[in-house]
Formats: structure tokens, sequence, C-alpha cells
């Protein structure tokens, strides 16, 4: 993904060349195919691979895509929100597999089995930070951690376990 190259002679033996390479944002799934875009929604890419890194983002609603043309979203504000999700994932080192907007453009980030509800960008950058400390602990586990609610006033973050999910349901139903 290679978004510009700089050219120069330096004599003429030596030709220097520097490529800049297109950061990209995420991928939506779109007629069996994965279509990715860079950090202004443009499409960039339209394959049958996904690239490792690089988030599936879930909960945009369109119609088509055309390649090199912005994805065509209600609100394109959603990009530099998705923009700000990636860079703070890749500041702190972690690689989410999913980024997830519901109709409120609340996120939740997802990690094999962990959902993390991360809600409105209101200390975004703290949340994060705090995911980051947190996950090693969830490794091999299943559940949601909720940061919805982290806040100056109330720091609480907490995690449901799906297995204690199902064990409260088995109680409840008498099933095994």
């Amino acid at each position: 993904f290679v978004e510009r190259m700089d050219v120069s002679v330096k004599d003429r033996h030596t030709v220097c060349v520097n490529v800049y390479e297109k950061a990209l944002a995420g991928y939506v799934k779109y007629l069996g195919t994965y279509v990715y875009f860079d950090k202004d929604g443009i499409v960039v890419e339209n394959s049958s691979v996904i690239t490792r890194g690089i988030p599936e983002v879930t909960g945009l609603k369109f119609n088509h895509v055309i390649l090199h043309e912005p994805l065509p979203v209600e609100n394109e504000d959603i990009f530099q929100k998705i923009l700000n999700m990636t860079n703070l994932l890749n500041k702190y080192e972690i690689e989410a597999t999913k980024i997830y907007f519901d109709s409120m453009e609340s996120m939740t980030l997802y990690f094999n089995d962990v959902r993390a509800i991360i809600g409105d960008e209101a200390q975004l950058d703290e949340k994060i930070m705090r995911l980051s400390n947190i996950l090693p602990s969830l490794e091999g586990k299943s559940g949601v951690l909720h940061l919805e609610t982290y806040s100056d006033s109330s720091k609480d973050i907490t995690f449901e376990s799906d297995r204690m999910s199902e064990i409260e349901t088995n109680e409840t139903t008498g099933e095994n």
C-alpha cells in the first residue's frame, strides 16, 4: 500500500527512492471480499485475503464500494474515530481483531473471545492504556470487559465472564 514515492538523483550512478507506506485504518466485508480503507475512508484495495494487524470494522452502513473513492457511510466523522482508535491500539501495542460501532457510534473492541465495550471517546487514551494492562490477565478467557462507564469520577472496570453467565443460566434453568 504505497502512499507516495520520492525519487532523487544523487549522482550519475545513484538514484535514491523513498517509499512511504499508506496506513490502513481497517477493512469491511462486502460481497464476500475484504475492502481495505485508509484514515480518510478512501477504499484502497478489494481483496480475498485478510491482512494481519488490520482490524475488521463492523457496524458501518453503506450500499456500494468504489476503489479509490470514500466508503459511502452516513457519518464521515466515523473515520476519525477509527483512526484515533487504531493509533491508540498501535501506541499500546494491542492488536484488536474487530472494532464494532453500534447505532450511537459507541465502540466495542474484540480480542478473540474477549469483548471490550469502550463506549464513546471520552477518556479514550486512558481507557486503552488500562485495557493494555488488563488484557494479559484475560488470556484464555471469554467474556465482556466493561470500560464504557470509566471516567475521572468512576475508575470502575468490570469483567463479565461468559462462562459465569453459562453457569448462572444453567442454575436458573436447571440444565447441566
